[in-house]
């Protein structure tokens, strides 16, 4: 391959789903996209990465901390 050739995009899998939101979710959703300004399927897909990390880490026996600007922890409880 010569410098100026294209690079062949890898085939991506995409999962389609349709999802009805409870009414907490639908406004998470909004305020999400007013302070981000990403596009729903955006903050669908980092939440699900993020929410997967989570679980995985906290099934290894880990604990999800968050630490404030004056720099104590709180322990994060998820359900």
């Amino acid at each position: 391959m010569s410098a100026g050739d294209e690079v062949p995009l890898r085939p991506t899998t995409v999962d389609r789903i349709t999802v009805a939101l409870i009414a907490e979710a639908a406004e998470a959703m909004s305020k999400l996209q007013a302070r981000t300004g990403l596009k729903k399927v955006d903050i669908v897909n980092r939440a699900l990465a993020i929410y997967e990390f989570i679980d995985a880490e906290m099934r290894a026996g880990n604990q999800v901390l968050l630490r404030g600007p004056d720099g104590r922890e709180q322990l994060v409880k998820i359900f």
